[in-house]
């Protein structure tokens, strides 16, 4: 009976728990650094990829999710998940100077003939920012008291260093090879290769 009372009363607080909808992290060197509060506590999380496949035509990833307690006083240890899926949904175009590219698209077109290259929007674009749906994540592993069973990652592509800037031009690589009009199989495979190759360097 006390048992089932415990239960019920746990099952009660989950339910009025906070649901945290997305988070947003910039990427710094192979992982996304990021911050979120809860009932005014700030919390510092960060989701290292391990892993790099195509599933469904969309890009996947997998790695470890880790959540540290903001309170200068919580003397908490930091909380981590492993195997957490994120799965590339959307992507935003970037500004200012192209990472390197491997690969361009062999379109390169303008939209009018009189309109020099560098106004194309096409085969020199590249990602800025990188929209993820989470796997769900138990909050309660992660110290965390909202539910986070549906959570989207904004990551925002702002490169420091030339590992940043590889992996930009590797991601940008990809969303034109599965997300545009006609998605390559073949160049996706390819890209997931370099992807995986620059997540391990690490």
């Amino acid at each position: 009976m006390f048992g089932t009372f415990q239960k019920r009363q746990k099952a009660k607080a989950g339910a009025n728990a906070p649901k945290l909808h997305s988070i947003a992290a910039k990427m710094r060197e192979r992982s996304f650094e990021g911050s979120f509060d809860i009932a005014g506590i700030n919390y510092s999380f960060t989701y290292s990829p391990a892993r790099a496949a195509v599933a469904g035509r969309k890009l996947e990833l997998s790695g470890v999710f880790t959540v540290i307690d903001g309170r200068p006083n919580a003397r908490v240890p930091p909380h981590s998940l492993n195997n957490v899926r994120a799965v590339l949904i959307s992507a935003q175009g970037g500004i200012g100077a192209a990472p390197t590219r491997t690969n361009l698209p062999v379109d390169i077109s303008t939209a009018r003939p009189d309109l020099p290259i560098v106004e194309s929007t096409g085969a020199l674009s590249f990602c800025g920012a990188l929209y993820f749906k989470l796997s769900s994540l138990d909050s309660r592993s992660l110290g965390v008291p909202a539910d986070m069973s549906l959570l989207q990652l904004n990551v925002r592509l702002a490169p420091t260093d030339d590992t940043e800037r590889n992996l930009q031009g590797v991601y940008s690589s990809l969303v034109d090879a599965l997300y545009g009009k006609d998605a390559d199989g073949r160049a996706a495979a390819a890209h997931v290769s370099a992807l995986n190759k620059l997540l391990s360097a690490g």
